[in-house]
């Protein structure tokens, strides 16, 4: 983790309700990569002329130093001693200067704002070589690619020119080129970009490149078929004419077109889709393999020989497709078998959502990680188990280290301008009235099953029951919050829409399924009213195009109904089929066995003949009467057809989902119908402008989002099915260009790629104003059981694929990360405190130390709901045993009493499940306790240094290097070197610096709050009651208050809790509560009394005879209230030191940071601190800035202890004489191709067609609306070597 002087950043991200300082989060994005020769070619001067290709005929080695210094002594982990040698080079010297030369070019890196998470632009990727731009001066020239695209373009040719060695391998020199096909496999490049900075069209750029170079069969995996227009478009921009196969067709065997025997397919780009390649039970794979590689050949050894020498380019573009290996999905088995086949393919993993685990990058298998290029992680098993167990810093950790090894970009669009919101809604009398009837109504559904089950003789119910009972009751409260969250979604959309904005409402599902089950139901309903008995016996269907609806229908109400018809007991159970052994493949052994299987035959088929047990007529009334219940509950319409129709109907929005009808408003009128979203005829489309053919379904979103982006439609709602390749943001040029986008996520998908593919839809390229993000959640605490999936996904994905969990999408989502490890700690203890005794044993163990207050508000709440409560008069003990007493006997009902939840304690998603269904008081109540005791447990674990969250950044008020760095070892999978540095830090707060935070602290002191002033403490200045060795301590207390960014207004913390500032410490991470500051401190100074003696005083001193300059804040403090003064600045003084000193904490101590590559020295550096305290043990992501002169430093911290770090010394020593044996490196560069004329003409011209033949090309359709024009590589032409593989 080398460090260099990052570019100044472009955004920051305050901490959560100012406990703490602003965290750069993001950095403008500088390509610090960029090869030399490709500077003058976007100055536009003649490139070739200032650096000549030719002066490259030699392989550059990615990693090559770059300046005379880069000979300084080192230690070689492999080879050497562990005597210490200092750094006598800047490191990261070469990216600043290349920095610096791009700076001097005054050009934007990319078409629109980029940036990068400020961790990832901490350390710096090596210089692409020059041979790997031969291609690009064209596309450099023309501005056919941004210099962003340009360096991501360069980083992956110069990374797939590296061969990686198999650990097995202990040959000490370069291996000649036959050994290197036996033992190497070719390196890949991860291209983690986020939406919108064109990946596509970077993955063109290594295609043309590889072309050229006389390689002329590729692969191109996605996600959709649809996407090979956009693969078409982008190679098209870059002059790039060769044949892309549609797979479909291809892989037909009956076509004349196909891959197979008789096929003509030749040369080009294979374009298939993962679910194409695992169709055919593999053998889809295998027609793929023999096309790409040409072999022929039936001699098994020959075709290996064969696979192994193709060297074209894999794509896996949106490669998480293939990330689930660890559950055995067989995508990601083929994509791990594709490249172990074809092991010197060129592989380019594409995707913004790379992984969310260690666990899903099992199918990179070429980023040398693991396996070949790796002697100490031989298995994707040991790397795994080395990193997993470290959290969430080893994926921040893991995205360094990548892209140091320049095997890895994630550049983002700038954020600079989106707006991010969490829109909590609030449920009013009527939708909490709705909600908790319908609680009512699964409650009564519980009780009539067991009732049910008791009277067909306490039998055991069926193993999927109560399976389907929680599985229906998690969809209808999922969909009970989805739906109240419409009203206040249509409200905001209607006054964005007349500011002139346009309007995006993310969901994930469309409740097809739920709507198809009700249009039944009205059919069947519609035969027997028709008094045709024989009916349903003559199949006679109903048109459900020509059913008159009163209104729109309850998908909720269909859940309810669908589960009882389905799943509530009415008869005893059929008999069991016996289980029939198989016939042995020898036969029986003897008579009896044949006879044994006959029977066991014959009752089968006996019981399979047998007629269904007659259903129970009793049973049959008590299934209907609850089915006949649901009519009588207020419940709302599918949430999508109400945005739909409040929103102005199927004219204003664009449906973009993948359901296959809708019901819509009926002429203006107050009836409604369903209409399929695709008509049989022309007329009557009903919003869409297409007739019903084979493809027009995969084409209809793509002509409801044209018209969303041409402005003819003001409002657009994707579903998940819509959320990959759909752009629908404020693009240049488009129709609704000037209208702002407002982006509400009204349901939270299951998977946070899922949700970055969704945002990523509002935030591209060329949009002429950033999105505004709304997250809707509504109060329900069960809701948030969607919530946490999610968060902790998106944290993950942030972590891994931008180096910084939050830059997964530039917003912080630990609020609602509640699925984690300390989560079901908390979850265990609420629990424990709660499910004690019997039924009616009041509970005496609060879980949370704040658990008081949200005790109180519960009974306080509950007795101005409940007269008969109110009557009770209970005093404060017996309200909290009340309280309680719920808690417990709402989580019984839920089925989470203490023998459900025996062996089952740790389970979030359970808990955040069964709650759902709750009132919503008693909801508030649990999901409060259960958020306190979280808080208890994560402020604990920090305290303990247990916590493992994400980087850490070093707060302190000086930060300065002490020293210059050592190296402690070289990584041989890279030459990447590893170094500890050294730093002091001053965490100490001057009188200056805190005068001036009071007195900017006194205006939020008079805020409305529906609470007393009493119940918190004032801000100000306090006192220690007692003495510690001989001093009383001081220090500066501040509420802590909660923004309301729609109203600007400030609201206490519930709790009263007050943030923490020492003289000799800074500001405190854990806050105190009001109650234990007055048991302990006495108030000094008040913020608001310094406030009005500050204005007062500053004319006063004007006129006297000192001439302080300025009269700041600490000089009147000093003057006026010289007590306060004089014990900050004793206690300031007398903590400048590294040790404690007359019972104060030292101000100064010493940081050490191991930066650099560090995975292959991890175990070592656990193995040191093996034995110290956890929070040493921890081995943190650490973030330092130094002070003077703002340069980045990110490394491990480590601790300075002379034992410790000659502990470690000597383990470096063991390690490298235990890989004595191995080979001295783990790569080989390759000799880059050299261009081929023939094969550029071919892949640069446009094929003969009839209309180019008759010169009538002028009246051909445009293929590009791009105003860039299409390059030239004339002057590419030189005389190849090689002939290309027609």
């Amino acid at each position: 983790m080398a460090s260099f002087v990052a570019p100044p950043a472009a955004s920051t991200e305050d901490a959560a309700n100012d406990t703490g300082e602003a965290i750069a989060t993001f950095s403008g994005y500088v390509p610090t990569a960029l090869p030399p020769c490709l500077i003058p070619a976007l100055s536009g001067a003649n490139a070739e002329t200032a650096l000549p290709l030719s002066q490259s005929n030699q392989s550059t080695s990615v990693l090559q130093p770059q300046d005379d210094a880069s000979s300084a002594v080192v230690i070689d982990l492999l080879e050497s001693s562990c005597d210490s040698f200092i750094i006598e080079r800047d490191v990261g010297g070469d990216s600043a200067a290349a920095a610096l030369d791009f700076k001097s070019l005054g050009i934007p890196s990319h078409t629109s704002p980029a940036c990068e998470s400020a961790l990832l632009a901490s350390v710096s990727a090596p210089r692409a070589s020059n041979e790997s731009c031969a291609c690009l001066m064209p596309l450099a020239r023309s501005r056919a690619l941004s210099p962003l695209q340009l360096e991501g373009v360069s980083l992956a040719i110069t990374r797939h020119n590296r061969l990686l060695y198999h650990s097995s391998s202990s040959s000490s020199e370069p291996a000649s080129t036959a050994g290197a096909a036996a033992n190497t496999i070719r390196a890949g490049f991860f291209m983690g970009d986020a939406a919108g900075i064109g990946k596509g069209r970077q993955i063109a750029a290594v295609l043309l490149d590889s072309l050229h170079r006389g390689r002329t069969r590729h692969l191109w995996v996605s996600v959709s078929r649809e996407l090979q227009e956009d693969a078409k478009r982008d190679l098209r921009d870059l002059g790039c004419t060769v044949p892309v196969h549609d797979g479909v067709d291809a892989l037909n065997l009956n076509s004349k077109k196909g891959l197979g025997a008789g096929g003509s397919i030749g040369k080009g780009i294979l374009f298939i889709t993962y679910s194409l390649l695992v169709s055919g039970q593999g053998k889809r794979m295998e027609e793929i393999i023999k096309w790409l590689s040409g072999a022929s050949s039936t001699n098994q050894h020959k075709q290996q020989s064969t696979e192994r020498a193709f060297s074209g380019v894999l794509v896996f573009d949106e490669a998480h497709k293939a990330k689930n290996l660890d559950a055995d999905t067989f995508t990601a088995k083929l994509v791990i078998q594709l490249q172990e086949r074809l092991a010197h393919a060129r592989v380019l993993y594409c995707s913004a959502t790379g992984v969310s685990d260690i666990k899903h990058m099992v199918y990179a298998n070429r980023l040398g990680l693991w396996g070949a290029g790796s002697p100490l992680y031989p298995t994707f098993d040991t790397f795994q188990q080395t990193l997993s167990h470290r959290g969430m810093g080893s994926l921040e950790l893991l995205a360094l280290e990548m892209k140091q090894m320049g095997s890895f970009v994630a550049r983002t669009l700038s954020w600079d301008g989106a707006e991010f919101e969490t829109l909590e809604i609030p449920l009013n009398a009527s939708q909490v009235s709705m909600y908790d009837a319908a609680v009512q109504w699964w409650f009564l559904v519980q009780r009539e099953i067991k009732a049910a089950l008791h009277f067909l003789g306490d039998m055991a119910p069926p193993k999927t029951l109560w399976r389907a009972y929680w599985s229906a009751h998690q969809r209808f409260f999922r969909e009970m919050a989805i739906c109240a969250k419409v009203s206040k979604v249509v409200q905001e959309s209607l006054h964005h829409l007349e500011q002139g904005r346009a309007v995006v409402i993310g969901l994930q599902s469309t409740g097809e399924a739920s709507t198809q089950t009700a249009l039944e139901e009205l059919a069947t309903q519609i035969l027997l009213d028709s008094n045709d008995t024989n009916a349903m016996a003559r199949g006679r269907k109903v048109n459900y195009e020509e059913i008159l609806l009163p209104s729109l229908v309850s998908t909720a109400r269909s859940v309810m109904t669908g589960f009882v018809r389905n799943h509530f007991p009415v008869a005893l159970p059929p008999m069991d089929v016996p289980k029939i052994p198989p016939i042995p493949p020898d036969g029986f052994p003897d008579e009896q066995s044949r006879l044994l299987h006959a029977r066991l035959q014959d009752e089968a088929e006996r019981i399979r003949a047998m007629p269904p047990p007659e259903p129970i007529e009793e049973l049959v009334e008590k299934r209907q009467a609850l089915m006949d219940a649901t009519r009588q509950l207020n419940l709302p319409p599918n949430p999508l057809d109400d945005l739909i129709d409040r929103l102005g109907g199927e004219n204003q929005v664009a449906e973009l989902t993948g359901r296959s009808g809708r019901i819509l408003r009926y002429k203006k009128g107050q009836d409604f119908h369903y209409v399929q979203r695709i008509q049989e005829k022309a007329s009557n489309t009903f919003g869409l402008s297409i007739p019903k053919s084979n493809e027009d379904f995969d084409k209809l979103n793509i002509t409801e989002k044209k018209k969303f982006m041409d402005g003819r439609k003001s409002v657009a709602i994707i579903s998940d099915a819509a959320s990959t390749g759909i752009s629908l943001h404020a693009a240049k040029g488009s129709g609704a260009a000037h209208k702002r986008r407002v982006h509400f996520t009204i349901e939270l998908p299951w998977a946070a790629d899922k949700a970055i593919q969704q945002l990523g839809r509002t935030h591209r390229s060329g949009q002429l104003s950033a999105p505004i993000y709304k997250m809707v959640v509504t109060e329900l605490g069960g809701e948030r059981r969607f919530g946490a999936a999610v968060a902790k996904r998106m944290a993950n994905l942030g972590a891994l694929t931008k180096g910084d969990r939050r830059a997964a999408t530039g917003s912080d989502l630990s609020e609602f990360d509640i699925d984690s490890s300390y989560g079901r700690r908390a979850l265990a203890r609420v629990y424990q405190c709660l499910l004690v005794g019997g039924d009616d044993q009041i509970p005496t163990t609060i879980p949370s130390r704040h658990g008081n207050a949200i005790l109180e508000a519960f009974a306080q709440q509950s007795a101005s709901s409940n007269p008969v409560i109110q009557a009770m008069k209970l005093d404060e003990e017996h309200r909290r045993g009340f309280a309680l007493l719920r808690a417990k006997q709402a989580l019984d009902a839920v089925g989470l009493s203490s023998k459900d939840t025996s062996g089952n304690k740790a389970e979030v998603k359970v808990f955040l499940n069964r709650i759902a269904g709750l009132p919503v008081l008693q909801q508030r109540l649990i999901f409060s306790l259960f958020m306190s005791t979280l808080d208890d447990v994560v402020s604990d674990a920090k305290s303990t240094g247990e916590f493992e969250g994400s980087v850490e950044d070093v707060k302190a008020t000086n930060v300065e290097l002490d020293g210059r760095p050592e190296y402690l070892a070289i990584d041989k999978r890279s030459g990447a070197s590893t170094t500890l540095t050294r730093f002091n830090v001053d965490r100490g707060i001057s009188l200056d610096t805190v005068a001036t935070q009071s007195l900017d602290d006194a205006a939020p002191e008079a805020i409305k709050d529906d609470s007393p002033p009493t119940t918190v403490a004032e801000s100000g200045y306090y006192l220690s009651k007692r003495t510690i060795a001989g001093r009383q301590l001081i220090l500066y207390a501040k509420r802590k208050v909660e923004s309301d960014t729609e109203t600007g207004n400030n609201t206490h913390d519930p709790l009263g809790l007050m943030v923490i500032t020492r003289p000799n410490t800074g500001k405190n991470p854990c806050e105190m509560s009001t109650r234990d500051l007055h048991l302990k401190y006495n108030l000094l100074l008040s913020s608001n009394e310094f406030s009005h003696t500050f204005e007062a005083s500053k004319i006063e001193l004007v006129h006297t005879d000192a001439k302080p300059s300025p009269y700041g804040p600490a000089v009147i403090l000093r003057c006026k209230f010289t007590k306060v003064a004089a014990l900050w600045d004793r206690a300031y003084d007398d903590s400048d030191c590294f040790n404690h000193n007359q019972g104060l904490a030292p101000r100064r101590s010493q940081l050490g940071l191991v930066t650099g590559a560090v995975l292959h020295i991890l175990p070592a550096l656990e193995k040191a601190v093996v034995l110290e305290r956890p929070s040493v043990r921890a081995l943190r992501v650490t973030r330092a800035e130094i002070t003077s002169t703002g340069e980045m430093n990110v490394g491990i911290r480590f601790p300075l202890d002379k034992e410790i770090v000659e502990k470690l010394k000597s383990i470096l020593m063991n390690l490298s004489n235990i890989r004595k044996g191995l080979a001295n490196v783990s790569f080989q560069d390759e000799a880059f191709s050299p261009i081929d004329a023939r094969s550029m003409a071919w892949a640069t011209t446009e094929p003969k067609t009839m209309r180019s033949f008759f010169n009538t090309s002028a009246s051909a359709p445009k293929i590009s609306n791009t105003a860039t024009p299409r390059p030239k590589f004339s002057s590419l032409k030189r005389k190849g070597t090689d002939s290309p593989d027609f």
